[in-house]
């Protein structure tokens, strides 16, 4: 099994911001020591649900707080940027980190980074196909010239530096629909998986179809890692947990402002049809809510169970732990951290190894 941290950057914004990132740096550096074996940094514009704009420049910093630990976006919004600079940033990332990085994809999905940055929102699945021919040949070391209806590169190009690992550093998408599932399986990527906006059901059968893509292109998603995004505490008793999921609901209120279809934004356009009709059913959550579902909150016997079910549900054996949300202190992070590490992985060793048996 694999464990990662996954940060969004989200916070109440009563810290000031320096002290966020240098609390992250240190959580960081403890989860590598506590054995997390990756941590993964999100792109997100113009709201403190997401303070990251340019992940590569922090996962730089991580390289040198860091030996061993993997280093993933989750994701780059591929259409925000060109995807020649991004090849060069990821490549330059994979160097100082000597061939850590793991290099998440999407398309985007929140309006107003669209409109912050003047970007057809209806036009993104066909803006991240483009870049993506772009960027893997870039990045698999190619000098070429390339004539689409969203990029022109008249003159053969190359980038500098190359990267480590060969062709390129891992891909990973964020998908949720029938197209992206087959422009993931197109490229062998691994599918970031998270029960964001669907529930498990539709989440399990999504996995089903990207799978049936990726054989049919000839790819083993068997052989790939394939991370699943989880929202969790850890606390010494429930209780205590529970007294932290306003935290969660702080997160969802204001998430239902930046979706497609909020209110005074226009309805999911094409291609994001999965996505909430009407995302001010999460903006009336309640405390109960988020305790019951959405999050995986408790002492360490029910944060096992609750991961037990990802396990059996989904099949999820990679998972991406937000540990740190909202307005949740670093020494209770901290805390949460070693108490995951030290408790539940265990427990979860021990369940994959048993379902291995039973399987086998």
């Amino acid at each position: 099994m694999k464990f990662g941290l996954f940060y969004l950057f989200s916070d109440f914004g009563d810290i000031p911001q320096q002290q966020l990132f240098k609390e992250v740096l240190t959580e960081i550096e403890y989860g590598e020591e506590l054995g997390f074996e990756s941590v993964w940094l999100p792109e997100h514009h113009f709201a403190v649900y997401g303070m990251l704009g340019n992940p590569m420049t922090f996962a730089a910093a991580v390289s040198q707080r860091t030996q061993t630990m993997k280093i993933g976006t989750a994701i780059m919004v591929l259409p925000f940027q060109h995807p020649l600079r991004l090849a060069e940033d990821a490549a330059l990332v994979d160097t100082l980190s000597d061939g850590r990085l793991m290099l998440g994809l999407g398309r985007g999905y929140q309006p107003p980074e669209f409109n912050g940055f003047g970007i057809p929102q209806e036009r993104s699945s066909d803006i991240f196909e483009e870049g993506m021919e772009i960027l893997t040949r870039a990045l698999s070391g190619e000098k070429f010239t390339y004539n689409g209806e969203f990029y022109q590169i008249k003159e053969p190009t190359e980038i500098f530096p190359k990267p480590i690992q060969q062709p390129h550093p891992p891909f990973y998408i964020a998908s949720i629909s029938p197209r992206s599932y087959e422009v993931t399986a197109k490229y062998g990527a691994s599918l970031m998986r998270s029960p964001q906006f669907a529930n498990l059901d539709a989440v399990a059968s999504g996995f089903e179809v990207y799978k049936t893509k990726m054989r049919e292109y000839g790819h083993d998603p068997d052989a790939l890692d394939q991370p699943f995004s989880v929202r969790t505490y850890v606390a010494p008793t429930n209780a205590a947990a529970m007294g932290e999921t306003e935290n969660m609901v702080w997160f969802f209120k204001l998430m239902a402002t930046l979706l497609p279809g909020a209110p005074g934004r226009p309805t999911p356009p094409s291609g994001y049809e999965n996505y909430p009709l009407d995302p001010s059913v999460l903006g009336n959550v309640t405390v109960d809510d988020v305790w019951e579902r959405g999050t995986c909150f408790g002492d360490p016997d029910r944060v096992i169970e609750l991961y037990k079910q990802y396990m059996h549900t989904v099949g999820a054996t990679s998972f991406m732990c937000q540990l740190r949300v909202g307005g949740l202190s670093h020494e209770k992070v901290m805390r949460s951290m070693e108490l995951f590490a030290k408790e539940v992985i265990p427990a979860l060793e021990e369940e994959e190894a048993r379902m291995t048996a039973v399987k086998a």
